[in-house]
């Protein structure tokens, strides 16, 4: 699991910036929201547009697709403006099955500069420039590194960290994650597996949706054919059918609510029952309130030691009995992002987290002038 992601130069991230997912000492939806390790299933962002909330989940799926995208990285979009760095770094820590996993890499705007992996505090690999080596006992020197691939990269692919088990279940962790843009309804697998919901969709997925459908008292049900146009790029056409009512209706006519839900399911029941991080943002796009929260109670309640990241404008799932304190940053923009954890004011688990950040209590909310006199 993900336990902190350490930011410095990184688009709107000018000051060197440790975003924590570390449970704190709240007692309340222990069992629920917080898995092995003492290390939180998830995290909520909220703050005003531009913030920088969206920087924080490309921060992740940067790891994500420089270690197991086959496409380019363009490394300028993430150089922050407001920096006169030509480069920026990152570092994520890691727990899996006990061990602490730290890999740090400095990027500059055309080249990997920098690359450090260590293992339970043991240095195993090092990059610098064109030059890196790496061992876990018997230490290897390269010379031959490409300025555009992570030495890490090569090293997994070209030998399986010399089958060490926890190198490769964190790699595990790391291909079983998905993103998700709620808006743009972009999916991004990580293990080449398709979970577009027209494609994957088959009796056992369309069993598990109308049971969850079921089980949160979502008015609906699904079902689906196969598509008899071979030149269409779906492999499958959904239906929708009311409670209520034998008339199945086409997605393509439903609502953008019901579209939207239908195109996450897959991810979100894959993330559930495979262990890695699930990034949504824009979640709020076109979903009730109500079905924001039984997403996210759903997801903390049957995942293990998976880890949903997201970003929303919902306040409504600000509560005490959805997330803990300790699952909530707000951020806001001051010359770089600024961000706060919740759980820093320490608020009690009687207290109305939504109504707090209304007020202002955890920063990040926008002052904008309603008053058009």
């Amino acid at each position: 699991m993900l336990k902190n992601i350490k930011l410095k130069n990184f688009a709107t991230f000018v000051e060197p910036t440790t975003i924590d997912f570390s449970a704190t000492n709240y007692k309340f939806l222990e069992s629920e929201n917080v898995g092995g390790n003492r290390i939180l299933k998830g995290c909520i962002f909220v703050g005003e547009n531009a913030s920088g909330k969206t920087k924080i989940l490309e921060a992740i799926k940067l790891l994500l697709n420089l270690t197991l995208y086959d496409g380019k990285v363009n490394f300028a979009k993430y150089k922050s403006f407001y920096s006169k760095s030509n480069s920026y770094e990152l570092e994520y820590t890691f727990m899996i099955e006990n061990n602490e996993i730290i890999y740090n890499m400095v990027i500059s705007t055309e080249k990997i500069e920098e690359e450090r992996l260590f293992l339970n505090e043991k240095n195993i690999l090092t990059r610098l420039g064109s030059n890196a080596k790496f061992g876990l006992d018997e230490e290897i020197k390269f010379t031959d590194v490409s300025e555009d691939i992570l030495f890490l990269r090569r090293i997994y692919f070209n030998t399986k960290f010399n089958d060490n088990k926890i190198l490769n279940n964190w790699f595990d962790y790391l291909k079983n994650s998905v993103y998700i843009n709620c808006d743009s309804k972009r999916i991004a697998s990580y293990d080449n597996r398709s979970l577009l919901v027209h494609n994957c969709i088959d009796e056992k997925l369309a069993k598990e949706i109308n049971e969850f459908f079921k089980k949160i008292n979502y008015p609906n049900k699904i079902s689906f054919v196969k598509n008899s146009n071979d030149n269409s790029e779906y492999k499958n056409l959904i239906f929708f059918q009311k409670n209520g009512t034998n008339v199945n209706i086409s997605d393509m006519y439903e609502s953008l609510g019901n579209q939207t839900l239908i195109e996450i399911l897959p991810a979100f029941m894959h993330a559930i029952k495979n262990r890695g991080m699930l990034i949504v943002d824009e979640f709020s796009s076109g979903l009730h309130n109500e079905l924001e929260e039984c997403l996210i109670k759903y997801f903390f309640h049957y995942a293990k030691d998976s880890q949903l990241f997201l970003i929303t404008h919902s306040t409504n799932v600000l509560n005490t009995t959805i997330i803990r304190a300790d699952q909530v940053y707000s951020l806001y923009f001051d010359k770089t992002t600024k961000i706060k954890r919740f759980s820093d004011e320490m608020p009690r688990e009687s207290q109305n987290l939504e109504k707090m950040y209304l007020s202002g209590v955890f920063d990040g909310m926008p002052k904008y002038n309603k008053w058009l006199r």
